[in-house]
């Protein structure tokens, strides 16, 4: 079994709000003391650092169960970063062909999101070795099952956090 953790927002908005990152945090606890490995599925943007956020960012952080992130469409900043982002080093990361990533939030002047800084898109994530693949979506189920099979062949408990070069392919 594993847990899945995806995050769009409510009503489409797009947006990881402040109860949902709460939420989010407590399953990846949950997650972890029963040692479900996760998947994180991203897709949504990010306006502004909450202190949910910053709990959902300390629970994956400190998650030590194999975690797997698919990046599906544009996402952004901290909620990029609390979803098990690069920064967290996820185990295996995988991109759809028209995803995109920015590590700066999307920022609201008079009720207007504008775009980030930096945009950059799953071929250079893939280049740059910031996602271990570029998958089709109708590949997702099969990548992510075999890729759930060798995390349980490997989540001994002598591959924890820093030693898990063995997952990567």
């Amino acid at each position: 079994s594993s847990g899945i953790n995806a995050e769009y927002g409510i009503a489409g908005e797009g947006q990881i709000d402040e109860k949902g990152a709460l939420k989010a945090s407590n399953f990846v606890q949950i997650c972890q003391q029963t040692a479900i490995p996760m998947v994180f599925v991203q897709g949504s943007v990010s306006t502004g650092y909450t202190r949910e956020l910053a709990s959902l960012m300390r629970s994956v952080a400190m998650a030590t169960v194999p975690k797997i992130t698919l990046i599906t469409g544009q996402t952004s900043g901290h909620a990029y970063l609390a979803m098990n982002g690069q920064g967290l080093q996820p185990d295996l990361c995988f991109h759809w062909p028209g995803a995109s990533i920015s590590c700066t939030d999307h920022v609201t002047e008079d009720d207007h999101v504008t775009e980030p800084s930096h945009v950059t898109d799953a071929w250079e994530c893939a280049s740059n070795m910031v996602c271990d693949d570029v998958i089709l979506p109708s590949e997702t189920r099969e990548v992510l099952r075999l890729s759930l099979l060798a995390a349980g062949a490997f989540s001994s408990d002598h591959l924890r956090r820093g030693h898990n070069s063995v997952l990567k392919f």
